[in-house]
Formats: C-alpha cells, structure tokens, sequence
C-alpha cells in the first residue's frame, strides 16, 4: 500500500478482505443476469456525508460501531487530512473524530481501536506511531513510536508486529511499549509478515525468516536452507506456504526444510488457506491438499490477477475475465455472475457474509446470492464506490462523497412493496393488479401508504384494574393481562407466575439473569419481579403463537428475533427455550425475544417441548445450534400451523404443501436444514438460517 496521502484516491485505502467460515451448500451451476433491475437497491437506513470529504472508507466494524476513514480536500488554507469517524452502526450517527496528517491503517482488536498513523514532524521527516484510541470516545491511550511507512500488522499473543520496509517491532498492547525490534537493512524489503502460535514469520524481498514471537530471535531462514527467492503467503501451525518461480511450496515451521513442492502456473495473490485446502489463483484457480503436496482439481478459467481468491458458504470466488464465478469445494462451478462491463474489480473486490456476496465492479456494488447468484440487489452511488464493510445486520458502503447504511436483512414486507411497485406501474401491472388487491402482500401495501385518520375511539367512562384476562399457560407458569396503577396513569402489563412452588429458586435466579440483558435491543425488559412472579410489557401484537397475521408479517416478526438471537450469540449467550410463545410482537410489528434464562431452566424440570431438538430433549447442554432448530421449529410452525415431531424431510415437504401448495420448493429445504437432527447439518448460524428463510419466502 502506497500510504502517502497524495495517494489516497478513489481505491487507495483498499486493502484485500479477510474470508469468513464457510459453511457447505450445493447449487447447480448457470448464468446469470449482468444488468440490475431500476431501483432495485433498498434504500438506506443512513447515510452519512460531509463537506470538504473526498471520499469515504469503512475500514472496521466492533461493538455495534463501524469505523471509516475520511479523506478530505486540501486548499491553500487548509491541508488535506485523513480522519478516523466513529459511527453508530444501527443509526449512523457521528460519536467520535481524531484525524491525522496521514494514515495507513485501521484495526479493532480485543476492544480497541489501533491506527497506524503519522502523528507528526521530527528531525527527519514525519513521525509515525501504532496509536490506540478508546472506541467510545476516541481519547487516546498510547501511542508507540515507529519507523516511517509503517503498514503490515499482526495481532497475536498480547502483541501487535508491525513492519515497515526494513524492520519489524512487537508492541506490548498491554503497556503500549515496544517488546522488541529487528531491523533487516533497507536492502531487504520486508513485505509480508504472519504471527502463528509463538513465531513470527517474516516474508522479505530475498528471503523467509522464522523469529521468535516472544523476543524476535531468528530461528532458521529460507536461504540458509538453499531455498532461494521464494516469497512467503501465509502460514498455519503445520507448515509455512511461499511461492517460487512455478511451483508453491510448504516448509517445516520447526527448521524451515522443504515438506512438499507442487507445480504452479503463473503469478498469484495470496492464497487462501481453508479446512486442510491452499486455494491459489493463477491463470487458473487450483485446490491444493496440503497434507499431501497434491492438486486436487484446478478450475479452467481466465482468471484476473492480482485478486485474492474469496472462500466463504462452501464455495470459492473469484474474479474472472468479465465476471464472477462460484466454485464448490469439489472444484464443480456453482455458478457464473456475467458482468456489464470489462475487468473493473477493485483490490477489496469482495467478501461472502452469511449466505449473500458482496462484491465490487466498476462503480456498483452487487449483492448476490451465493447459493444460485441470483442478484439480490446493486447500489451505484454518484460518483463512485470505494469499499464495503459487512457486520451484523448493516452492509456499509462507502462511496467518494458518502457512507451509507444498509439493513441486510431488508424487512420482507418491505421487499416485496419495493420490487412490486414498478411493474404495478406498468401496462400489464396494472391489469394484474386486480388480483393482487386481494393478496396480503398488496394488501399490506395500500396499508402502508394509504394516509388514513384513525378510527374514533370512544372515551372508557371506567377502567378494570386487575388481571384482566389469562393470556397462556404452560406446565409450570400461567401469563395474565394486568392493568395497575401508576404515577404516569393507567398502566397495562403482562405477568407470568410460577405455579409450582418447589421451583421458585430456580425461577428466580433464571428471571435475575433475564432482568440483566434488559437494556440490549431485542429482548423484552423485565419491568419488575420477585421469587414467583415477573412483569413484562404488554405487546399488542401478541406473540407468534397466536394466529391471524399474515405469513409476511410472521416472517418479519421472526427475522427480528433472529437479530436478537444473533447479537446474543456474538456475545456468547444463548436462549434454549425459544418457541412461538416466547417472541412477541408491538402494535407496529416490532417483535423483542422474551423468557431469556427462564424458558432453559424450567424446560430442565418438564416434559420436553416439541420445539426442542433432539440432542437437547437427550439432556445435553443448548448451544448456537440449538437456537437455529428453536427457531427453525418456531418457522415451521409459523408456515404449517403445527409443532414438529420428529419430522423428516419428507414429512417437512409435505406439511408445508397441505399448508400453502404455492409455496416454492426452497422453504422446505430450508426448514429441512434448520430441522436437521445433526446440529452439524444445521445452519451455522442463526442470520444465516434468517437470510435463508427470507430469501425463500420473498421468492414465495
């Protein structure tokens, strides 16, 4: 990277995307559409723009923030500078600025925001430092002196390694001081460094060297061993992978001895290194079993260089002669995404996040499908994108005069109101609409846009107060309707009581655990409790247990508690209990999760619920997998009107063909994943199980 500021223009902040788990799929190979439907983006949550901004990078992404670089235009009375924004990555907005004369990276690692940056002028020219910045104010912690043109990083073992041309230094993170530093001379430029386990290894213009993580002791070097020009690409525990002239090579990380040397073609990028696979891309993109030193298939296409090959949802990516290819694992092409116009990618060209691909061409971005390619949808900005970053349910996209948000999950209704609207403006559209009018989905369309007064509602001359009514019952609990009293007036809520009194320890540790997570977005807040009862808000919509709302606005309730669930696994925390009943739904179909801890523990003591999995109804400890069945279960019932039991495929298939015969073959394969008996065939996530659903039921 090229980290003057005189540089930075539209691509000069991109670096290559790191790859996500992969996960696998099958999907049968075709052709796609370049051109993208008019308007078919969704519109934004946010946008974000400034004046003086040359352009916009998002950089990283952590704790519910995305963090972007701005670079701005210079004049005569003010010089141009790069700032670092921190944005909220729900609402977009601004919380925290520090800028610098220059900057040449950006990390968050382990609850800190690090950028590599010139903080000044010295004596001889600019001076640079690994700088560590609070991320809820952007206050400065320390900062750690370094050479000039500093830019490789690696995190690993309490340190941060930072290289520039001609030396490498640890930096404690802990106290912000250098732990050690090696210089190697200006003759030897160092390109590439990779921290494994308790080594670095260092990739120079001549040569491979092994140093010790904890002291930068060299250990053994590739020319002491007669390996001559080869160039380090990455590394793992078992070996250390370089590249020479034709041939890719694996070397002992113990002594540096050649372990296998396979026959290559052509100049590469990084490879990509995935469940015992070296996926290098040359002129063709080959898979190389890296136990064995063998090829296991190569991929006979144009490739275009320079691009790193991109493995996520169990295929491979990459970049060819005018458009995007999709390779399963077992080197069969999946898909292929023509595009509009010539070979335009940028050096971040892509990323694969739960189930759709990102990828950058030209001035648009492109959302498909990894599964089929199937466009999703595109944005072109005016006048140009410069990079995309993706994190929870937000795609941020920064262009060369704003930043914008995206919801990923793009609520369903919505989807279906946006892609409808325009061909209801056309000739046929309009004919067709007659028998839309009555759909729910066109329906649910003039609700939304139709400005109507509300009805009258006349004033209640006297108010019950009490329970008034029972809402559910379950084996240990009972929920009512309550009305109390309030400071504020009239009050209505919800409460659950245990009925079974040999229980109320364990009730009321598990309601102690819940009444903690009150403040996080998607779960419903515990309003008061004691040893045998809790009060909750009510919900006017229920919960999805009850019926009357239209499937659409069923799966929009359920994609809102897949949110919820999702951000509780980033955090390490699972419900176990989930079910129709335990998510309810607002007046404006905003749906909060509710019975955290609570559902876990007493489903402990009672029969098992038919919305448990089978390695849960067993006695074994719920998981992440766990949740993506619940919720899988909690799907299947939303579309059959039934609880499964013990359902297998077939049986999947045919409950959802008695319940809707239009329904498209992809929502039984999709409930048949989420239903899968095996937690390893299962979704390896619950937005990924989201996007799947969604996409399955917009097709509907």
């Amino acid at each position: 990277m090229d980290s003057s500021p005189s540089s930075l223009s539209r691509r000069g902040f991109l670096s290559a995307s790191g790859t996500l788990g992969a996960a696998a799929a099958v999907g049968r190979a075709q052709t796609t559409t370049t051109e993208p439907p008019a308007g078919d983006a969704p519109e934004p949550e946010w946008t974000v723009s400034g004046s003086n901004v040359e352009a916009y990078y998002p950089l990283a992404t952590g704790d519910g923030t995305v963090y972007a670089v701005s670079v701005s235009d210079s004049n005569a009375n003010d010089p141009r500078r790069l700032t670092v924004h921190a944005f909220g990555l729900a609402d977009g907005n601004e919380k925290w600025t520090v800028s610098f004369p220059s900057l040449y990276n950006l990390f968050v690692e382990g609850g800190t925001v690090y950028a590599v940056a010139t903080v000044g002028e010295g004596r001889t020219g600019r001076e640079s430092a690994f700088v560590a910045l609070d991320p809820k104010s952007g206050d400065e912690r320390w900062r750690c002196p370094l050479g000039d043109h500093s830019y490789g990083v690696e995190f690993g073992g309490g340190n941060a390694y930072v290289s520039n041309q001609s030396e490498v230094t640890a930096i404690d993170l802990n106290a912000g001081e250098k732990a050690w530093e090696e210089s190697f001379g200006m003759e030897r430029h160092v390109y590439r460094l990779v921290h494994v386990g308790d080594t670095v290894y260092v990739g120079s213009s001549n040569d491979i060297e092994a140093r010790s993580a904890k002291d930068g002791r060299k250990r053994w070097g590739a020319a002491e061993r007669g390996l001559d020009g080869v160039r380090l690409t990455l590394a793992d525990r078992e070996r250390a992978y370089c590249e020479s002239e034709g041939a890719s090579l694996a070397l002992d990380p113990a002594d540096g001895s050649r372990l296998w040397s396979v026959a290559t073609d052509g100049t590469v990028p990084r490879p990509v290194l995935h469940d015992g696979t070296l996926y290098r891309w040359g002129k063709k993109l080959s898979a190389i079993d890296v136990t064995e030193g063998s090829v296991r298939w190569r991929y006979d296409a144009k490739m275009v260089n320079g691009y790193e090959p991109i493995v996520g949802d169990g295929a491979v990516f990459s970049a060819t002669r005018g458009a995007i290819s999709a390779v399963d694992f077992d080197g069969t092409e999946r898909w292929t995404f023509e595009l509009p116009t010539g070979d335009d990618f940028y050096r971040f060209w892509g990323d694969v996040h739960d189930g759709i691909g990102y990828f950058l061409h030209g001035a648009r971005l492109y959302a498909l499908s990894a599964d089929d390619g199937t466009l999703r949808w595109s944005f072109q900005a005016d006048p140009s994108v410069t990079m995309a970053t993706a994190a929870g349910d937000r795609i941020v996209v920064g262009t060369e005069g704003a930043l914008y948000g995206f919801d990923r999950r793009r609520p369903f209704l919505a989807a279906v109101v946006d892609d409808t609207t325009d061909f209801l403006g056309s000739g046929v559209g309009l004919a067709f609409s007659g028998i839309l009018v009555g759909t729910g989905a066109f329906a649910a369309y003039r609700r939304l846009n139709e400005d109507e007064d509300p009805p009258a509602v006349d004033p209640e001359p006297k108010l019950e107060y009490g329970r008034l009514e029972r809402l559910a019952a379950d084996e240990f609990t009972e929920t009512y309707l309550v009305r109390k009293h309030t400071d504020d007036g009239p009050s209505v809520v919800r409460e659950k009581r245990l009925t079974d009194p040999d229980l109320a320890e364990t009730f009321r540790a598990a309601v102690e655990r819940w009444a903690d997570l009150s403040d996080r977005t998607g779960v419903v807040p515990v309003l008061d409790h004691g040893d045998e009862w809790i009060e909750l808000p009510e919900y006017e919509g229920g919960s999805l247990a009850d019926d009357g709302r239209p499937l659409a606005e069923r799966i929009d309730a359920l994609s809102e508690a897949n949110a919820a669930v999702h951000r509780a696994h980033a955090d390490g925390l699972v419900h176990g209990g989930l079910d129709p009943g335990t998510i309810l739904v607002d007046g404006d179909g905003t749906a909060d999760v509710s019975d955290w801890e609570l559902a876990a523990a007493l489903g402990e003591r009672g029969d098992p619920s038919p919305y448990a999995p089978p390695e849960q109804v067993a006695g074994g400890e719920p998981d992440e997998r766990t949740d993506v069945y619940r919720l899988g279960a909690t799907a299947y019932f939303l579309v059959t009107g039934a609880a499964p039991a013990d359902v297998s495929p077939g049986e999947i298939e045919r409950a959802v063909r008695r319940a809707d015969p239009t329904l498209p073959r992809a929502v039984d394969e999709v409930l048949s994943t989420a239903l899968a008996d095996d937690p390893t065939d299962r979704y390896e996530s619950v937005v990924k199980f989201d996007d799947m659903l969604r996409w399955a039921a917009f097709r509907a």
